[in-house]
């Protein structure tokens, strides 16, 4: 039986999705595979051990339907009804729709009247001229889809942190469960939490290099076998994605450890500090060059204590001034998932999200939050339901009610996510917006405005006396959308000078902002909020990408705003602050 994680059942409940959306099929019926499939990548349990227990309709949004055909796939490796919908749509369309500019209609089109059912059979369509006269292609159109083409080819090689690191998990769990292996665990980017990454790369401590690689070519979630030798394994999972797996003895693993964990710039960097002492440093352990006496290599603290400085956590690895910092005997003090206290931007079903506000205080209650801000779209998003002011008061009067309460549960913060206009204006007037508990603006418009007007409305909107939080602030999706051309430096200056709080946005798909921007911020003084923009009350797990990607930009508990107790968050607010 073959093995999956969460993200394997996730992709191919998507393209079912996706397949069945090219198709023509019921919108209500497309939608709800997509609805399934968020709801198993936020699912914290391994979807494995949720199946085997028969369990896997307690996940929100899995009924008895799609739990039948997670049930099949897991067990058999098919998916009911796909043979019916791939013999009218090939299951290579979904791939056009991963191009920026190319929706489902439009890949049928081209599929309808081209017989276009792949990335290259477009980019020959292109190069002949047969789109041309197409409805909707006019030549920007085309132009655009060509250049999304090029782009969709060099960030598809990559992975999100969110999809690579479960997988990686349980390749690891999968490996210890071997007899005779001490100990195995993911290297590479993905232990130092990089938003993306590439192959994965898992250690193995083991006496019998031979031994564990003939067992990783027979592990259930392997597909293919790309290439094997006595000590390292390249193999493709069910995940459809590329896995390389090494064996080193238990003396030399904490040595194989730092040096696959990386980054090069940091090895590089170690290597000069010990050259200058007279050792050197590699996969095998650190010597000393004068006799080939080996010093350490059993554990990363050894290795580092031999070169006269703490461990780093894996997050700082950059060569970004933690090794200065690590000479004098410090490390960075970073926040941690259990440092934070509640979730500032979250949506509710009265605009685009999937949860109702009853939901999404339930799950934030078992989370153990203080707080939860309600952040539903202001007025001019119309496409997803912005609220207008009686829409307002209407929710305001039911969080009344929930916080009335008394449960125990976390407190209910009034708040909105307003649109940033080409002015740096934002929704209602100020009579309005005074009476949030807080306010994120975020920019929804606009991604190919020049550099000067896309950061001039940054800066407009931190003038602004009520917006306490820039929101997702450059707007980027990881492999899908360049973010904004922005004068980061610029905008953080004015976040620094204006005390608006800058937003790390948690979901997998954003991480914005990056780690460059976070250690930007942390020198010039400005507080970050990490945040979630959870569409769903599952998505609230999303918060240890942020928390993540935090600590890749060096950021303390005394850096994160919702690290921060209710009444001293509500104190520290831009509106508050400064009175």
């Amino acid at each position: 039986m073959p093995a999956y994680d969460n993200a394997a059942i996730a992709n191919a409940l998507d393209d079912f999705g996706d397949l069945l959306e090219i198709a023509g099929e019921d919108r209500y019926r497309f939608l709800s595979y997509h609805k399934a499939a968020h709801a198993v990548r936020a699912w914290d349990e391994d979807i494995m051990s949720t199946a085997n227990a028969g369990r896997l309709t307690e996940i929100p949004g899995i009924g008895a339907k799609i739990a039948a055909i997670i049930e099949s796939l897991i067990a058999r490796g098919e998916f009911p009804g796909l043979d019916e919908v791939t013999a009218r749509v090939p299951a290579s369309v979904i791939e056009l729709i991963r191009i920026p500019g190319l929706g489902p209609k439009k890949a049928k089109t081209l599929y309808d009247t081209l017989a276009v059912a792949s990335i290259d059979d477009l980019e020959e369509a292109i190069a002949e001229g047969r789109l041309a006269g197409l409805p909707g292609f006019g030549d920007k159109t085309v132009e655009n889809i060509a250049e999304g083409i090029e782009r969709y080819r060099s960030l598809s090689e990559r992975i999100l942190l969110a999809d690579a690191l479960p997988l990686a998990e349980k390749l690891a769990e999968e490996l210890r469960a071997l007899p005779g292996v001490a100990d195995a665990t993911y290297a590479g980017s993905i232990r130092r939490m990089k938003e993306t990454v590439g192959d994965i790369d898992v250690l193995v401590s083991a006496e019998d290099g031979p031994a564990v690689m003939a067992a990783v070519r027979d592990l259930p979630i392997v597909t293919d076998v790309l290439g094997s030798g006595e000590t390292k394994t390249s193999v493709m999972t069910t995940s459809g994605r590329q896995a390389d797996v090494r064996v080193v003895p238990p003396e030399s693993f904490g040595a194989a450890l730092q040096y696959f964990t990386g980054s090069a710039e940091h090895n590089v960097h170690l290597r000069e500090i010990a050259k200058a002492r007279g050792l050197k440093i590699n996969e095998y352990g650190l010597f000393r060059i004068a006799d080939g006496e080996r010093l350490a290599s059993t554990c990363e603290e050894d290795i580092y204590a031999a070169l006269g400085m703490p461990v780093m956590p894996p997050e700082v690895r950059e060569d970004a001034g933690e090794i200065e910092l690590a000479l004098e005997g410090r490390v960075p003090d970073l926040v941690a998932l259990g440092d934070i206290r509640g979730d500032l931007h979250a949506h509710t079903t009265a605009t685009d999200g999937r949860s109702t506000l009853e939901q999404n205080r339930a799950h934030a209650a078992e989370l153990g939050y203080e707080y939860l801000g309600v952040t539903d779209h202001a007025y001019e998003l119309r496409m997803v339901g912005g609220l207008d002011i009686g829409e307002l008061e209407a929710q305001w009067a039911r969080v009344d009610e929930l916080n009335a309460r008394g449960d125990g549960g976390p407190r209910l913060l009034k708040a909105i996510e307003l649109n940033i206009d080409d002015e740096g204006g934002v929704d209602y007037p100020p009579e309005v917006l005074a009476r949030f508990d807080y306010c994120i603006a975020s920019l929804h418009h606009g991604f190919s405005q020049p550099r000067e007007l896309a950061t001039r409305r940054l800066l407009v909107a931190m003038e602004n006396p009520y917006v306490d939080i820039i929101g997702h602030p450059t707007g980027r999706l990881l492999g899908r959308r360049d973010p904004f051309d922005l004068d980061m430096e610029a905008v953080i200056a004015k976040a620094a000078e204006t005390g608006t709080t800058l937003e790390l946005n948690a979901h997998p798909e954003r991480l914005d902002l990056n780690d460059v921007h976070l250690r930007m911020a942390r020198k010039a003084g400005v507080r970050v909020v990490i945040d979630t923009d959870a569409h769903e009350a599952g998505q609230f797990s999303h918060m240890r990408w942020g928390v993540a990607t935090a600590r890749r930009g060096w950021q303390s508990p005394a850096d994160v705003l919702n690290t921060l107790p209710l009444e001293e968050l509500l104190a520290s607010l831009k509106r508050n602050a400064r009175r």
